[in-house]
């Protein structure tokens, strides 16, 4: 096995690479050292102890599930008309034929979907063929994606490669997914 010291030369370097491998979510929450849930904790507690709740939209539920469904590596799903949805977040490392609508919809580096993504937050590692329609679309450095986007916001890291157009979502229910 080789030596840690051959993969970090420093501390800096391994920053750089997490930021580039994990997803965003992933990375944001481990610097934040919140992946023992200590500050989502002491933001509940700020927040009851000035008796402030959070804004309830109305047609969300009062509390979201944090739990994320995992599509793994070797599943394939496809068929006529397939439209899987999801109410939580989606992990896909497996393949997709197939739309999906989700909450908030990530397809990993190992992932593929060829049909439309349409989330509320939609990251792309892995590859995707077809449209992406979401409030915030992501595509990572690791991304390959042939199709359209729409969206409210984008952000493209260094690398991704993308091959389509882009425009801005006309009204919200256009990158709403639907999960009924």
């Amino acid at each position: 096995m080789a030596s840690t010291n051959d993969w970090f030369e420093t501390v800096a370097e391994a920053r750089r690479r997490a930021r580039r491998r994990l997803p965003r979510s992933v990375f944001l929450a481990l610097e934040a050292g919140s992946e023992k849930g200590t500050t989502l904790h002491d933001n509940v507690a700020a927040f009851n102890e000035l008796g402030l709740a959070p804004p309830r939209i109305a047609d969300r539920p009062a509390t979201r599930s944090l739990a994320t469904s995992v599509l793994g590596q070797d599943i394939t799903i496809s068929g006529q008309q397939l439209v899987l949805k999801t109410k939580g977040s989606l992990l896909i490392a497996g393949h997709i034929e197939g739309d999906v609508h989700g909450e908030s919809v990530t397809v990993g580096d190992t992932g593929s979907v060829y049909g439309t993504i349409t989330a509320r937050m939609i990251i792309v590692q892995g590859e995707v063929k077809g449209a992406l329609k979401g409030s915030s679309v992501n595509l990572n450095a690791t991304s390959r994606v042939d199709g359209d986007i729409v969206k409210q916001t984008l952000s493209i890291d260094e690398g991704a490669q993308f091959d389509g157009s882009v425009r801005r979502a006309k009204d919200p229910g256009e990158v709403t997914p639907d999960l009924s």
